[in-house]
């Protein structure tokens, strides 16, 4: 493991050690003359809401934001082990991967009215 990566990876650990995680958006909405607040996220497809009491908004809103720093950390994991895998490739087999010239490659075998892979139309010219 690299440094960088196992830089990120103890800032995760230590995320998911200090507190709770909660997948979702804490909404407040005023009905009448009390504040009500409930946490929203998508369930198959599908809305749903709990309702969250007023003494635990504050306690839902920091899990919520918890949950939103784990996925961006686990982002930061991935591209750096993106990066280090082309890196790995790279060296063993003298090449670079395939990206953007493979891709433009096969668009250059696809016909003048066919769309390649990548959603661009070759040009006539």
């Amino acid at each position: 493991m690299s440094a960088p990566y196992r830089e990120v990876s103890s800032r995760l650990k230590r995320l998911l050690t200090e507190g709770r995680v909660l997948e979702g958006s804490l909404y407040r909405s005023d009905r009448g003359n009390t504040p009500r607040h409930q946490l929203s996220d998508r369930a198959t497809g599908r809305f749903r809401n709990i309702y969250v009491p007023a003494d635990f908004a504050e306690d839902v809103a920091a899990w919520s934001a918890n949950w939103a720093e784990a996925k961006r950390l686990l982002k930061e994991m991935s591209e750096i082990a993106r990066a280090e895998l082309v890196e790995a490739i790279t060296e063993r087999t003298g090449r670079r991967t395939a990206g953007r010239r493979a891709a433009e490659s096969a668009c250059a075998s696809a016909g003048p009215r066919r769309e390649c892979r990548t959603g661009r139309r070759r040009s006539k010219g």
